[in-house]
């Protein structure tokens, strides 16, 4: 999790050789204060937000509230030192609060103090900013404009680490993969029934992949961890975002996953209780690497099938078959550098139904696996029968299977519906799955919305969980919790009630983001007040005496 050194200028000469390793950002007292507020506001506890305020106040007493703290770490090759860096409006007050903790700094000279922490530190103030450091030839040289080293970390995140793996030291970095390869080698075990010949393959397979890591340290150039609460946006988030070296083999894949389309923009729906689409490219090289170790998973299967002794005969063969089936596909999927698909789970009406839809490198294939895995299961008592060819769509073959609901709960019946089916769709290089409430005719209506949209943008992944249809289809059946249920239906905002997760490519830099929308932190907050009220509303007249 480190990165590529960046240039920095502004460091002294006698330091010139050092690189940094990390840099750590708070942005200022003030935007976080702001920010905080917001937040305890519109989770329904503002009083916490502004009690927070006035507890922070003695402790922040002669720093300077709009502007940014940080944290730099450097390293010489061999050793780590970080230096903090403090913007102040009054040093004296900012030394009085550690006096008031530990007691009175000590004066080293040159207007360096040493704080009697419990793990000595220094402090210099040079301008409007104190220096700390853990050593205190650290500060006879100090940045004259230590914030421009944050770049724009403190106006796009509350709290963030930056860390350019690069400028680790390869003695650390090499530490690092033997630790890992030394961990893996401990904990993996052969199998009983694994021959030499495959347990020494299947652990060649995984030190490839931890020599993977050595990339980090080559081939990316930072990597950022921030969290961030925006009014703005209406929401939290936490980003995972790196930026990689131009001419580097991740280069060479971000450029390949720029622009990309699905063929599934149907199987995703606004609103839906939940959405997930992923479109992505991989060179060839890559791809067969991949491949090759999802290969490996067969035999591994089929041994463990065989040894677990539950199927004999032909029902063996059967299982052993759909296996086979299932790695082939996925096998041959990667083989082809693609992969696309989109899936929903849609409440609309309180009616559930699952969509999905992705691409596979033969069809025909992945029908095979489906009618070994329907005679594995066919002699299981009420399995219901298979429709083969039930009907041809869009040059699209479904397979149909009514699911039997006569012995459901009838909450069961009126979220799938009486005869909910599992309808399997089969082209040449797409798969289509369903399965609940009127699942043939959502499903006909998802492809032709498909084709419609052909060619439409999409993201590398994306994910999101709309709160709103999940707490109203709770309402209707749950009522163990009524109460904060109902408060937290009527807090969430209409379009603000998603969590989401994406990944975007922009250039050289990956940016993955965990979104928590403003609807979500009002519902948790009405939710949790309305259930603890509810749990502190008793009859006091009929309390029991004692």
């Amino acid at each position: 999790m480190l990165l590529l050194a960046m240039p920095l200028a502004t460091l002294h000469a006698q330091d010139a050789e050092m690189k940094p390793v990390a840099v750590v950002s708070i942005s200022p007292i003030k935007k976080i204060l702001a920010d905080t507020q917001y937040l305890a506001e519109t989770a329904g506890q503002g009083d916490f937000g502004r009690m927070g305020a006035i507890m922070s106040a003695p402790f922040t007493q002669g720093i300077d509230k709009s502007r940014p703290i940080g944290v730099l770490v450097m390293t010489n090759g061999q050793e780590f030192a970080p230096l903090a860096f403090i913007p102040v409006t009054d040093m004296d007050s900012l030394l009085l609060i550690i006096k008031e903790q530990f007691g009175p700094p000590q004066d080293m000279g040159d207007d360096v103090k040493m704080l009697p922490t419990p793990m000595p530190v220094f402090v210099k103030q040079s301008g409007d900013w104190a220096f700390v450091a853990m050593d205190k030839d650290k500060l006879s040289n100090v940045p004259a404009d230590p914030a421009s080293l944050l770049k724009t970390l403190p106006t796009d995140y509350d709290i963030a680490v930056q860390m350019y793996p690069g400028n680790v030291p390869e003695i650390y970095q090499n530490v690092l993969v033997s630790q890992m390869k030394a961990g893996v080698e401990i904990s993996l075990e052969q199998e009983p029934d694994e021959t030499d010949e495959e347990f020494a393959a299947r652990k060649a397979q995984i030190n490839e992949q931890l020599s993977e890591i050595n990339r980090i340290f080559t081939e990316m150039t930072d990597l950022t961890f921030g969290w961030n609460i925006d009014a703005t946006q209406q929401g939290t988030y936490i980003d995972v975002k790196y930026t990689v070296a131009e001419g580097s083999k991740f280069a060479e894949q971000l450029a390949m996953n720029t622009n990309l389309t699905t063929e599934f923009s149907g199987f995703t729906k606004k609103g839906a209780a939940f959405n997930f689409s992923g479109s992505s490219k991989s060179p060839e090289a890559e791809a067969d690497k991949v491949a090759n170790q999802v290969d490996g998973i067969r035999e591994q299967a089929i041994r463990q099938l065989e040894s677990d002794g539950e199927l004999v005969g032909e029902e063996l063969e059967s299982a052993k078959k759909v296996v086979d089936l299932m790695v082939d596909t996925l096998v041959q999927t990667i083989r082809t550098g693609k992969m696309d698909l989109g899936m929903m789970v849609d409440l609309d009406g309180g009616q559930a139904v699952v969509l999905a839809g992705l691409h596979v490198a033969d069809g025909k294939r992945v029908e095979d696996g489906f009618k070994e895995l329907v005679k594995l299961m066919e002699s299981e008592k009420d399995f219901p029968p298979v429709k083969w060819d039930a009907e041809t769509y869009q040059t699209i073959r479904f397979h149909v299977m009514e699911i039997p609901m006569d012995d459901a709960p009838p909450e069961a019946k009126e979220i799938l519906g009486a005869k909910p089916a599992f309808v399997l769709g089969v082209g040449e290089t797409n798969v289509y799955f369903a399965f609940g409430n009127d699942s043939i005719a959502r499903l006909k209506k998802a492809i032709d919305d498909s084709i419609a949209g052909t060619a439409t943008q999409a993201k590398m992944g994306e994910l999101s969980v709309s709160l709103l249809p999940i707490l109203k289809l709770a309402q209707k059946y749950d009522d163990d919790n009524p109460t904060a249920i109902n408060a937290a239906i009527e807090a969430l905002t209409a379009g603000s009630d998603q969590i989401m997760i994406t990944t975007e490519i922009n250039g050289l830099e990956v940016r993955s983001r965990i979104m928590v929308q403003e609807g979500v932190i009002k519902a948790i907050g009405a939710g949790a007040a309305a259930q603890s009220a509810a749990a502190n509303d008793f009859d006091v007249e009929a309390a029991p005496a004692f």
